[in-house]
């Protein structure tokens, strides 16, 4: 089975599936769904766009990506197109618009941050001279780092006490290609029917795995918890480390 066409241009993406067309248009702000039945013709525009006729004759224009992908998406589209049409046309489109987003507090508050790291920076430079802010400026780092590993790995720990709990154990299986070249990731199947994958870089063919049934997607290996605890201690002993470094070099020109 081929997988789905997808043309992106621009923020604005067009997806071929099996009985419509998706359009995203203005960053996903708006979504329109044309299904096949109400397309009349698709043809290209003279460019690398391509132009979608409805039965009854407005027009919906996709904006191309390469030629050969638009090319290959026209044509995949032509050859969805069903023999049989729905007069109605427009009437079969729906469209859904978002609020659009306000990206501007976010920017805001990183050019502020940025700005202040510059500023103490240069102030730490003018004052202590060039080797205490070479040493601010890899602390700030450190201590950025420190802080994203003390939460990645309370988060971790967090997960995996909720595996240990209510997980549940299943068999995985690495499936094959056609060409008889072994998946990059194990499969299995929660208790709703849903499938997951989890990527692994072991070679066996089968695997137990034990995922939480709250966030089916969530799984691991399974492990003695009290293994699990230990190297999440060692990891967060390491990370409080790197986080302490970093904030003693942030506060060395005060000291």
């Amino acid at each position: 089975m081929i997988s789905p066409q997808v043309l992106i241009k621009d923020g604005d993406t067009a997806v071929l599936e099996r009985d419509r067309l998706s359009l995203s248009k203005d960053r996903g702000r708006v979504r329109v769904d044309i299904p096949l039945v109400a397309v009349g013709r698709a043809v290209k525009d003279g460019g690398t766009a391509i132009e979608v006729h409805l039965t009854d004759g407005p027009v919906h224009r996709i904006a191309g990506g390469n030629p050969t992908a638009t090319e290959a998406f026209l044509t995949a589209l032509v050859k969805a197109l069903p023999e049989e049409r729905d007069p109605a046309g427009s009437a079969l489109v729906t469209t859904e618009e978002k609020e659009a987003r306000r990206n501007w507090p976010w920017w805001t508050a990183g050019i502020a941050v940025l700005l202040a790291y510059v500023g103490y920076v240069a102030w730490v430079g003018g004052t202590h001279g060039i080797a205490d802010a070479f040493v601010t400026t890899l602390s700030v780092l450190g201590t950025l780092i420190g802080l994203g590993c003390v939460i990645g790995t309370m988060e971790s720990a967090r997960e995996r006490v909720n595996l240990a709990r209510r997980g549940i154990t299943v068999i995985a299986t690495r499936g094959t290609h056609p060409n008889g070249k072994r998946h990059g990731y194990f499969t299995y199947t929660d208790t709703s029917g849903n499938e997951h994958v989890h990527f692994s870089g072991r070679s066996a063919v089968t695997t137990h795995l034990v995922y939480d049934p709250e966030q089916p997607g969530f799984c691991a290996f399974p492990e003695p918890l009290a293994w699990t605890m230990v190297k999440r201690v060692l990891y967060l002993a390491l990370s409080l480390g790197i986080l302490a470094l970093g904030v003693r070099g942030i506060a060395s020109p005060y000291l």
